[in-house]
């Protein structure tokens, strides 16, 4: 961001990036040259880029929180500097330095496309469900993403399956997203402190899925003294703890959170026994200048605990659902004199589900389970082979899985059988290499390849992943992309529908189901103002996929120990265009995001093998997400979201046969084409208002009402199938969720 600017016909630019000793970058840096009085200010990933006149400069350069440098230079052509801050040692008192870390100009500046950064602010401000902070909700609101049923966790990104997303939380992958049956996802916003979405232009780094990566960063900042924040609110309530234990050298914080809407509901003389309640916490080390430790924990739960018409035998309906997910990393940071940095990770992470059912006589349970074991070893050094930088590492992960164990017993044996599907132990190993380097002026190239091999029981698959980008600069604040990415995925989750549910499981690769691959070409134009801080992009985009997972016609793999026999594989294709535009200054703030795009399916065993349309092949989705600033203590959110239905396959017809028993007959279905018919598209307003006490008193507090669905519109989740008096078959499409107020009171001290 360039603010001053000496006068000179020739010029020379100048470039580079500005990070701390353990190669951390360091947003909004202040870079003072002198003698020509020119401000320059760094963008999220620490670089800069200035015109001047050539001749002899003295550098300034300042951080908070860091030493200040100086430096002397003769520059008379266009030169790449890499600057490294020392942090101060020993400050006596708090330095209070609020910044929005992320922004949209390192977008434009770098190669990527399709990819978008979403701050603890924008978690914080926008009206989701209930008036619960929720990232997934705000990522489906922005281009390329498809939601499921409405208030759903699912994501469906360029055309892709919800197990198609990679979902990091501080390196370690996450299984189960959401909550409440899909309504609330897992990640608590006050410990967040940036994510990034990417779906396209996929580093080298990234690999394991096909569609999309969502990499979710927990805070690292080191607190100087004892910090409370919390949140209550109509369904659920968190708190987060901060606390220093030597300073400049080690802290923690551990947060948590609980919903009561068991207690809500029983306040009306109802009965819904469920809740979830999470933990996460983070210890961060810096046992010296060249080293950051951090060791992070998450472990939630989602209970479901209905027991009723119990008589004095004990005997009645018991339905109980429980699921836990858990992770806990260890990542350390070490920067090396000769400008190489290394990122070591460790992390384990598991997922498993229970359910119970029983009355009188019966009773069937079934069980799922998943536990990985990974470890991540990544070097980086800027200008290793001109102006460029240079990423490689090497990862493994362990897969132990259990997929389904199902008992049943009494009547219900009959229907659902007892078994176990076997498990499986999957090791996945991956190496890469990436550098970007600018070839002149106005080209970026940055190129990889990523080799992964995966391995279960004998059988091996091996698969090159190459990865290139291309950036052409049409002027300071314009430019045109392009990327290539090869994706391969050697998990895969297993469900009788289009959206999660309890009995979803992950299965891996085997001798007769192949990994899932895909091959994705893109085209961006974007452009950036610097002084409205706005950023627009228009991206179209071709994916072509192979080997997806579905299941024959007719199967059943609600509870069934052998649903890996029933299921083949097809291809798949996709292609659309996204256009977003985001402001990032001002009063006014959000973004503007529309998608048009198409998604198709073929397999041999469906449709007489032809393609049809995907089950979120939705046409059109657009969203307009605002936040505006009354006053210094007030300020509004709006959110306005369109989509087009869903897909579903209706019945046409019946027709009769005779019954197996031959004491009459049966009524068959007859199905049209596969996905052949669309719910009607939908719409929703959402609104908030939120109040701050005064931000100059040590106590903080903040009030946020608002109403969920303002217009009372309920967005279709289904279908329905009824007879009418005539014995005609109708359908109808069940709606969920009208207007719903909210409020909640947030606190810091």
């Amino acid at each position: 961001m360039l603010l001053g600017f000496g006068a000179n016909s020739q010029v020379v630019e100048i470039k580079g990036t500005i990070r701390d000793y353990f190669g951390e970058q360091l947003p909004l840096a202040n870079m003072l040259v002198f003698p020509d009085s020119v401000l320059a200010i760094s963008d999220v990933n620490g670089s800069f880029s200035l015109r001047i006149p050539p001749g002899k400069k003295k550098i300034h350069l300042s951080y908070t929180g860091y030493e200040p440098y100086i430096s002397e230079t003769e520059i008379n052509h266009d030169t790449v500097f890499n600057f490294v801050l020392t942090q101060k040692v020993g400050q006596l008192e708090e330095v209070v330095f609020e910044r929005d870390r992320f922004s949209n100009q390192d977008i434009l500046t770098s190669t990527r496309t399709g990819t978008y950064m979403i701050s603890a602010r924008d978690i914080e401000n926008v009206p989701v469900f209930m008036g619960q902070g929720d990232i997934i909700k705000i990522i489906q609101l922005l281009p390329g993403t498809i939601r499921g049923v409405e208030g759903g966790s699912d994501v469906f990104v360029r055309g892709g399956a919800a197990d198609q997303n990679l979902v990091l939380l501080d390196g370690a992958p996450i299984y189960n997203t959401n909550y409440l049956f899909g309504f609330l996802s897992i990640f608590n916003p006050d410990v967040v402190d940036h994510v990034e979405a990417i779906n396209g232009g996929f580093p080298a780094e990234f690999g394991g899925r096909l569609s999309s990566v969502m990499d979710v960063r927990t805070s690292s900042i080191m607190p100087d003294q004892t910090k409370i924040t919390g949140e209550v609110g109509l369904i659920s309530s968190r708190l987060k703890i901060e606390q220093p234990i030597l300073k400049n050298k080690a802290s923690f914080w551990v947060a948590g959170r609980r919903t009561y809407v068991d207690h809500v509901v029983k306040a009306i003389n109802e009965n819904l026994p469920y809740y979830f309640h999470d933990v996460n916490a983070k210890l961060i080390v810096h046992p010296s200048e060249s080293d950051q430790i951090e060791i992070g924990h998450y472990g939630g739960e989602d209970v479901l605990d209905l027991f009723k018409d119990r008589d004095r035998d004990g005997q009645g309906m018991l339905t109980t659902y429980n699921s836990e997910s858990m992770t806990q990393s260890l990542k350390w940071n070490h920067a090396h004199p000769n400008g190489w940095r290394n990122n070591l990770a460790i992390f384990r992470t598991g997922y498993e589900y229970r359910i119970k059912n029983s009355f009188e006589d019966y009773a069937l349970s079934a069980f799922s389970e998943i536990e990985d074991f990974g470890a991540k070893v990544v070097f980086s050094k800027d200008s290793v082979w001109g102006d460029g930088t240079l990423t490689t590492g090497v990862e493994w992960i362990r897969h132990a899985i259990s997929p389904n164990v199902i008992n049943s017993r009494g009547s219900i044996s009959e229907t659902v059988k007892s078994g176990t599907t076997q498990g499986k132990i999957a090791n996945e190993f991956a190496g890469y290499v990436q550098h970007e380097w600018a070839l002149n002026n106005r080209v970026t190239l940055n190129a990889g390849l990523r080799g992964s091999v995966a391995v279960v029981n004998n059988k091996r698959y091996v698969f090159p992943e190459p990865r290139i980008s291309a950036r052409y600069s049409l002027s300071p604040n314009r430019a045109l992309k392009f990327n290539y990415s090869r994706m391969v995925q050697y998990m895969h989750r297993i469900s009788n529908s289009g959206v999660s549910t309890p009995t979803d499981v992950w299965y891996p690769v085997t001798d007769e189901i192949r990994p899932q691959t895909s091959h994705q070409f893109s085209v961006a134009w974007q452009r950036f103002r610097p002084y409205h801080k706005m950023f627009v992009s228009a991206e179209a985009y071709y994916k072509a996929m192979d080997d997806l997972i579905a299941y024959e016609a007719g199967t059943n793999l609600l509870l069934n120990a052998e649903f890996a026999s029933k299921l083949i594989q097809g291809r798949g294709k996709s292609y659309g265009v996204e256009i977003l535009v985001r402001k990032d200054a001002g009063k006014l703030t959000g973004w503007i995001s529309y998608t048009l795009s198409w998604s198709w399916r073929n397999y041999d065993k469906i449709d007489n093998g032809e393609w049809f349309h995907a089950r979120y092949d939705r046409r059109h989705n657009g969203a307009v997400v605002a936040q505006y600033s009354f006053a210094k203590r007030w300020a509004g959110s709006l959110i306005w979201e369109y989509i087009s239905g869903a897909r579903f396959t209706p019945v046409i017809g019946q027709y009769v046969v005779g019954a197996p028993s031959l004491a009459g007959v049966d009524l068959v279905p007859v199905f049209s084409r596969v996905n052949s018919v669309k719910l009607s598209d939908s719409h929703r307003l959402d609104l908030g208002v939120k109040f701050f006490s005064d931000p100059s008193r040590k106590f903080r507090w903040n009030c946020f009402a608002g109403v969920y669905n303002a217009y009372n519109r309920a967005s279709p989740i289904g279908i329905v199938i009824e007879e009418d008096d005539g014995g005609k078959l109708k359908y109808k499409q069940p709606g969920l969720f009208g207007l719903l107020p909210f409020i909640s009171y947030g606190f810091k001290l």
